[in-house]
């Protein structure tokens, strides 16, 4: 197959099928029953942005009674290259954002309805969801357009100020509260969720993720210079054990429990969204839900700060957005009706933050690259899926997600956080 019949297929297999074509416009004529419409796709995303969907922004041009006007969805779709649904779990990835959209986001939902809670009180961060199939080659989800009310993704290149922080603690504190909640209430509707494994772990036999993962190790292990002996030697120790034996015993909800809710999971810049109200205050949205898991709530922190924030940042703020999100916990959990002081008292927090704290290395071993490296220098997604099947990718400059763009700053925040996982006795 020439060059240019290479991109012709990758392009059709990057554009929606014929059935998820007709899904859309049957979710079109639902909504807009007695309108006439059309619509276009445009990409949705940058090249980076995103690497288990394709992103298509859909708009529809209506020609109603008074007038013609505009509205907006996402169609948020797997890629149908057989290569890449493997080495990027693509499959299990749309399963479990299912899962999330048609189970999980209106269970929590109608519980704190039950309560009486007014929206603005409710955990209600998320985009609505209008659709979603599971078909294997078919898999798709249609949603709001948040861009559309003005929501912006925060510049992943840029230092996020306290306030956007805080903001963001809060919401995974009303999330984590639900289900802290409704554990104490309704333990039987949580039963289904408890059981699913976690999307990594699905894949802890794969010997190429295993020799993939130990080469991460590597890589954190040359961020720090040949003077820091004793850090070294700490890191050493952490990493004597496979990647996926220590990631199972720090992430496993049943190991966990009895202070294991359901996470958010994937808990980087890009699957955040802001926006500044007419108050001058900031409200915010979570996207993405493909690696939901149950997991302790300490998972969500230690991802979201690790990878999001500077050592100067944490130097500054950590204790500070540690204590916004316990304190939000505990108002959510006396709203729904429960004692947080007996589901999850601060000591007990504490203790889970010095137990599963090392979860930050882990999760910014995984996903710093993909944080800094800039768009022009994304590899292609299709080949490196091919690499990784052929057993290619020994490390990070292997991948191309480590390459002279984003050596340096990959190298100073990785070096920063195994310092930082250290001096808060998270890594010993």
């Amino acid at each position: 197959m020439d060059a240019a019949s290479v991109n012709t297929h990758k392009q059709e297999c990057d554009y929606p099928s014929a059935k998820v074509l007709t899904a859309l416009q049957q979710l079109l004529e639902r909504q807009y029953s007695s309108d006439s419409f059309t619509y276009q796709l445009f990409p949705a995303t940058k090249k980076g942005e995103n690497y288990i969907g394709i992103v298509y922004r859909v708009s529809i041009n209506l020609n109603t009674s008074f007038g013609i006007r505009f509205s907006n969805l996402i169609l948020k779709m797997a890629p149908r290259n057989s290569t890449r649904r493997k080495q990027f779990f693509i499959r299990p990835c749309f399963q479990r954002e299912a899962l999330a959209y048609e189970e999980f986001l209106p269970m929590i939902d109608r519980f704190q309805c039950s309560k009486g809670l007014p929206e603005e009180y409710r955990f209600h961060e998320y985009a609505k969801c209008f659709y979603t199939s599971t078909n294997a080659l078919e898999e798709v989800i249609f949603l709001e357009d948040l861009s559309a009310q003005q929501f912006v993704v925060f510049d992943r290149f840029d230092d996020f100020q306290f306030e956007h922080i805080a903001l963001v603690m809060r919401t995974y504190a009303k999330l984590h509260a639900v289900s802290f909640a409704i554990k104490d209430q309704q333990p039987e509707a949580l039963h289904k969720f408890r059981n699913i494994q976690d999307i990594f772990l699905q894949h802890k036999n794969d010997s190429n993720l295993n020799i993939y993962f130990e080469g991460l190790k590597r890589s954190a292990l040359a961020c720090l210079e040949l003077k820091n002996d004793e850090y070294r030697k700490i890191l050493s120790t952490f990493f004597e054990r496979p990647f996926f034996e220590i990631f199972s015993d720090l992430i496993d909800g049943n190991k966990g429990e009895p202070y294991a809710v359901l996470c958010h999971g994937d808990c980087w810049n890009n699957n955040l969204m802001f926006k500044l109200k007419d108050t001058n205050a900031v409200t915010m949205r979570l996207l993405d839900w493909q690696l939901l898991r149950y997991s302790s709530p300490i998972s969500d922190l230690m991802y979201f700060i690790f990878t999001c924030t500077t050592r100067k940042f944490r130097k500054a703020h950590y204790e500070d957005a540690l204590n916004v999100y316990y304190e939000e916990l505990i108002r959510h959990i006396n709203r729904l009706g429960s004692n947080p002081l007996k589901l999850f008292p601060r000591e007990k927090f504490d203790k889970e933050l010095k137990n599963r704290g090392a979860l930050a290395l882990l999760f910014v071993m995984i996903v710093l690259p993909i944080i800094t490296l800039k768009s022009e220098d994304v590899p292609d997604l299709d080949k490196l899926s091919e690499q990784a099947d052929a057993g290619k990718l020994k490390n990070l400059m292997d991948s191309g997600l480590l390459c002279e763009g984003n050596l340096h700053e990959y190298s100073q925040r990785m070096h920063d956080v195994i310092i930082d996982c250290i001096h808060f006795g998270y890594i010993y």
